[in-house]
């Protein structure tokens, strides 16, 4: 009977301290969100007039079929209140921590698609370059995703032209967009400058290097003659009349080190902004 009472005892003992160690695990999780302010908005710089000598005119639409003009309104495919963290390498698959180690190290993934609607800025906006053709950058001037330094640093921006000539997928970072050398950091997965790219059944993350890339080579800035020079990287060509999808995503890295507590309860907005340049006039660019 002694006997019996001891191996209790032990029992007992070690589900208390798994249950404790399941408890740590989890309470060790931070979750990171913005608090959105504002209508979302999105425009385009015309061409023309004192952007480029050519006669073409860079329009956007929420639809496809139009009705196209300098300017729409931004529709979101969710409604979220929050922006929350989650992972992706590709904007194909996303991911969310579910459990972090006491180090603030996350530990344990599930699969996030079915709720980047609610957790993420996600659209699509129609681009159109009517008259000729025209080759379209971000406008420097006028692309805005809040000033926030903590925010910037966390933040993505995920970009999926599809165009006559293929689809082009893009994460940018943001950085450069404001001031982020006040954004604090910490470690918050096993390895750095990393996203997550799968997981197994179990939840364990595979990790593939950070594909995100600098914004600022994508962008078009007005010069000292009120017209605007092109970029280094064009986001995509369009041929005359074309019309070209425009998938965004404005979402916090989870991975990334300035992800963490400081970046909770910001303020944010979305302001998308193109330009277009008449590819006659690349050679002008400076």
């Amino acid at each position: 009977m002694n006997d019996d009472v001891k191996k209790l005892k032990k029992r007992l003992r070690a589900v208390i301290f798994l249950t404790v160690l399941i408890f740590c695990t989890a309470g060790g999780s931070v979750y990171a969100w913005f608090t959105l302010s504002g209508m979302a908005s999105t425009n385009v710089t015309p061409m023309g007039g004192s952007i480029s000598n050519g006669d073409a005119s860079l329009l956007i639409s929420a639809s496809r079929l139009g009705p196209f003009d300098k300017n729409c309104e931004l529709v979101l495919d969710g409604n979220p209140d929050t922006l929350k963290p989650l992972s992706t390498a590709d904007l194909d698959h996303f991911y969310r921590a579910i459990a972090q180690n006491k180090d603030g190290i996350a530990v344990l993934y599930e699969a996030a698609d079915s709720q980047v609607d609610e957790d993420a800025l996600h659209g699509t906006v129609y681009l159109k370059c009517e008259n000729a053709p025209c080759d379209v950058y971000f406008d420097a001037e006028n692309l805005n995703v809040g000033s926030d330094a903590q925010s910037l640093a966390a933040m993505r921006l995920g970009i999926r032209i599809t165009s006559d000539s293929g689809t082009n997928t893009y994460l940018f970072l943001l950085d450069e967009l404001g001031s982020a050398a006040g954004a604090q950091s910490r470690a918050t997965i096993p390895t750095s400058s990393s996203v997550v790219s799968s997981i197994s059944s179990g939840g364990q993350a595979t990790y593939a290097s950070d594909p995100s890339t600098s914004i600022s080579q994508y962008m078009a800035y007005k010069n000292s003659s009120d017209k605007y020079d092109a970029g280094t990287s064009v986001l995509v060509s369009l041929e005359t009349d074309e019309v070209a999808s425009v998938e965004y995503w404005l979402y916090l890295e989870g991975c990334d080190e300035q992800c963490f507590n400081p970046v909770q309860n910001k303020d944010a907005g979305l302001m998308l902004a193109f330009v277009g340049v008449d590819e006659s006039q690349k050679g002008e660019a400076k």
